[in-house]
């Protein structure tokens, strides 16, 4: 079966529009047609094999995508410098992003983030260059929208790296007692408790 593999490579970017600044990805794609089996797991071993035989640039982010009729397998790769949070669980086009301030049930808009070039948004840092109060983020995507609040805008790193060996505590020796048998769990015929 004949597949379409997409690959897109994702260079970052900070974007600034004088209030809020963000890193954003400018994308380059190249398509190719490939030949799989039909069935998900060659599609998805086609996708690991084209990503493993071209791994992505230092500080860049590359997905490749097999599209079949009715199937579709996306793979990613790659580590971006200075990202510190998630704004989109995959790569779309940014349309914008608000700040907004909830007063009582009442939202409104505080400021408006737009980009000047199609950008994508995937892991990212926002960062304030005006002292505003807001309650919440709006990433508008291509997609999808989604709603950030600020203490999600810094996620804690995962450690590489694990510390040395642990070692086992040494029991306590216990002190040598007859071992009596436990009369309770076992009956015998014929007796009744």
């Amino acid at each position: 079966m004949r597949a379409v593999s997409k690959r897109i490579d994702l260079t970052p970017f900070v974007e600034n529009d004088g209030v809020l600044s963000a890193i954003l990805y400018k994308p380059e794609e190249s398509w190719s047609e490939v030949e799989v089996e039909g069935d998900v797991n060659s599609m998805l071993s086609t996708a690991g094999n084209i990503l493993s035989s071209n791994p992505p640039a230092e500080g860049r982010l590359r997905f490749v995508e097999v599209e079949a009729p009715g199937l579709k397998v996306v793979i990613g790769e790659g580590v971006a410098n200075g990202v510190e949070t998630i704004l989109s669980p995959y790569p779309s086009f940014l349309r914008s992003i608000k700040l907004v301030k909830v007063d009582g049930e009442t939202p409104r808009v505080v400021h408006e983030f737009k980009p000047g070039q199609p950008s994508i948004v995937y892991d990212s840092a926002l960062t304030l260059w005006k002292k505003l109060e807001y309650d919440l983020i709006l990433v508008e995507t291509s997609e999808d929208t989604r709603i950030l609040f600020p203490h999600e805008l810094l996620l804690e790193r995962v450690k590489a790296e694990t510390r040395g060996r642990r070692r086992r505590r040494k029991k306590a020796k216990r002190a040598k007692t007859s071992r009596r048998k436990s009369r309770r769990g076992k009956r015998r015929r014929g007796s009744r408790r």
